[in-house]
């Protein structure tokens, strides 16, 4: 499979008859919860070959990599699920819904920093602990600092800026609405802290994604304690994702 635009997912029919498909980002849903999912990296190119098999011994998946530059494949086992019989499934918890917006207003010299709106999907909805309503607006340096001198008092851009929405309502119409709220991040200033931090551009995203989830959800750091806890936090759903500790 070739990087977009060469990139294509070869599918077949149940005549075995093979249908191309050009995508970024591959889902397959097994059902109760079960869902396989290959991304295709920014700057990845390559040929892959997936297998997955089960038999009465225990499943496997196997990756073949023919010519790529890139490979990463993570494996979730949970050894702690008690067995059960056939119509006799647990129901499944209740997962919290995200009703997301991403807004783009960018020049053309900040679109090839701007993450994906499936990146970030993903990584607010690692975060989310309750239904949410968030527009994540991504934005250039000036309309960064008019936010942040305009509502902060603080006449520069800064990383990301967190807006909670309904802190008004009496308590009886906000325990029954979702939470609601908007995040903007400045994605030149996010670039040159990658850089100037050495940092992965995306983890450092997803790191601040995460952190204004929280900050959405009532988690602060002003105090030391407060701060801790939601720095443990943060980097606990990180890892979850795959990203390095960022305080470390």
């Amino acid at each position: 499979m070739a990087k977009n635009p060469e990139t294509r997912i070869v599918a077949y029919d149940a005549d075995g008859k093979p249908r191309r498909i050009a995508a970024e980002r591959l889902e397959i849903d097994l059902g109760r919860g079960r869902r396989v999912v290959i991304d295709f990296p920014a700057q990845a190119w390559g040929d892959l070959d997936i297998e997955a098999q089960s038999d009465e011994g225990t499943p496997f998946i196997g990756v073949l990599p023919g010519a790529c530059n890139l490979l990463t494949l993570r494996v979730d086992a949970h050894h702690d699920a008690a067995p059960v019989e056939l119509g006799e499934l647990p129901a499944p918890a209740h997962e919290p819904e995200l009703a997301l917006t991403v807004q783009k207003a960018l020049g053309e010299a900040d679109k090839a920093f701007a993450p994906r709106k499936h990146r970030i999907r993903r990584w607010a909805r690692a975060a989310l602990r309750r239904d949410a309503e968030v527009t994540v607006r991504l934005v250039g340096e000036e309309e960064g600092r008019a936010l942040n001198r305009d509502y902060r008092g603080k006449d520069y851009a800064t990383n990301v800026l967190t807006f909670v929405y309904g802190e008004g309502l009496p308590a009886e119409a906000a325990a029954g609405a979702p939470l609601a709220g908007d995040l903007v991040l400045c994605v030149p200033v996010v670039a040159r802290e990658a850089a100037a931090q050495g940092k992965d551009l995306e983890a450092h995203y997803a790191h601040l994604v995460v952190h204004g989830m929280l900050h959405l959800q009532g988690y602060d750091h002003d105090a030391d304690t407060d701060a801790a806890a939601m720095e443990a936090l943060e980097t606990e759903i990180l890892a979850a994702l795959g990203y390095p500790d960022p305080y470390a």
